[in-house]
């Protein structure tokens, strides 16, 4: 078993990694990663996290948090990992076994890969795709078969499948999938159409793109979403290069929290907020843009009450000579379904976790201090953002399945920020 995988950028070859030895022992969450003497940085950019500085090796901690950024989380990764036989914490092992199809144009390969590699896909009937959702709820190891090289961060139950045409498509190797099927939960089962519904609102206000179904196989139903960094022509599938912020920071990769603000310690530094992330999107080339972009994203999370809209939910996609915030993904209104235990968000508004207590104005607060933005530019987004979120709602309509609740509230959270209001919230549901 080799002890070093090829690092490919799209099909440019960066370098190799290896894992971390001190002496005798090895530290199994760090890896190195080392350039190839011959690369020079291109068009696309690698990550926001660490440079890529010829002939000097980048630091082991932030490549790391960086590559262990695209593994999955909590019970995810356990499972996965323990269907191979590997430690969960052995980045160097998951990156071996999953590294084959993750988030972006990254890729891991085994050196002696040949050079006249074709990916492989079977194709499947409803039967199989039944099997294989089953599996991912029962199993949270996203429907993996033995030969798999995929891997996606997340908690929810998911499965990673290709569609060419009408027909859904198993991925082997590290053949690249192009949707993310999302299981309907009998624990939760409004959810699957709650995130759609959030979906639809989100396209029609133009802050996504990708596309969204809800199907069914047989008695099972499940929600399909076009992964926004894979391209389909034929059946060739290409890359999109993405980082989320998470990654972009050099988050610890290991901890499932280190994603969230910490309500409990507000300044820590090893975590994220708004703030942090409109520090990322200042720093692009069109740094207004992008930070009127995060913007509006964070007021539809306020909007349809995401409490985890945290910070591997934000992503950047990187192309040619240019990085820029992705479309809004994996936004859903969790706040009003069964189980929540709090009203806290991922991510605080001028200082409060507490969804009740936002406004109109502690939004303005809260991008104010972000000290990109010009006092009127930001008032001007949010007014414009709930206008065009309350339009949206009137001309969408809301799936059958999804949660009366859930239309109620965002209608209530819309209302109440035009018109100056806190959120707070109807008697009935304090």
């Amino acid at each position: 078993m080799s002890d070093a995988l090829a690092v490919f950028l799209h099909d440019t070859y960066l370098g190799e990694v290896t894992p971390v030895d001190h002496g005798r022992r090895r530290d199994a969450s760090r890896v190195r990663f080392s350039w190839d003497s011959d690369y020079s940085p291109g068009a696309v950019a690698l990550t926001e996290s660490f440079t890529s500085i010829p002939g000097r090796e980048p630091n082991s901690a932030l490549v790391s948090n960086f590559f262990g950024g695209y593994a999955p989380d909590g019970n995810h990764r356990e499972a996965m990992a323990a269907a191979r036989g590997i430690d969960p914490g052995d980045l160097f092992a998951l990156l071996r076994e999953f590294g084959g199809s993750i988030g972006g144009a990254l890729t891991f390969r085994a050196p002696d890969e040949p050079s006249n590699w074709v990916p492989r896909y079977t194709s499947i009937d409803d039967a199989v795709v039944t099997q294989r959702l089953k599996q991912a709820v029962e199993r949270h190891d996203l429907g993996i078969q033995d030969d798999s090289r995929s891997m996606l961060p997340g908690l929810q139950p998911k499965l990673l499948l290709a569609r060419f045409g009408p027909q859904w498509h198993e991925p082997h190797g590290r053949a690249h999938s192009t949707h993310i099927l999302k299981p309907q939960l009998h624990s939760r089962p409004h959810q699957i159409y709650n995130e759609y519904y959030s979906h639809e609102l989100a396209r029609e206000m133009g802050l996504s793109q990708f596309g969204s179904e809800l199907n069914s196989v047989g008695e099972t139903n499940f929600l399909a979403i076009e992964r926004f960094d894979r391209t389909v022509n034929g059946t060739a599938v290409s890359l999109i290069h993405q980082e989320d912020a998470a990654q972009a920071m050099g988050l610890d990769w290991q901890n499932s929290d280190a994603k969230f603000h910490d309500p409990s310690r507000p300044t820590n530094p090893t975590r994220p907020n708004a703030r942090k992330i409109a520090e990322i999107t200042g720093s692009l080339p069109s740094a207004v843009a992008e930070t009127e972009s995060w913007l509006r994203q964070l007021v539809f999370h306020v909007l349809i009450g995401d409490n985890d809209a945290h910070a591997k939910n934000v992503g950047f996609v990187h192309e040619n000579n240019a990085t820029r915030l992705s479309e809004l993904y994996d936004a859903v209104p969790n706040l009003y379904q069964d189980g929540r235990i709090s009203w806290d968000m991922a991510m605080s508004i001028d200082g409060d976790f507490d969804h009740r207590k936002v406004s109109a104005e502690s939004i303005v607060r809260e991008a104010a201090s972000w000290a990109v933005l010009q006092p009127r530019a930001v008032e001007s987004v949010i007014s414009a953002t709930v206008r065009s979120f309350r339009e949206a709602q009137a001309s969408v309509t809301p799936p059958s399945g999804v949660d009366p609740l859930v239309v109620d509230r965002l209608n209530w959270n819309a209302r109440r920020l035009a018109e100056g209001n806190q959120i707070s919230a109807p008697k009935q549901n304090r």
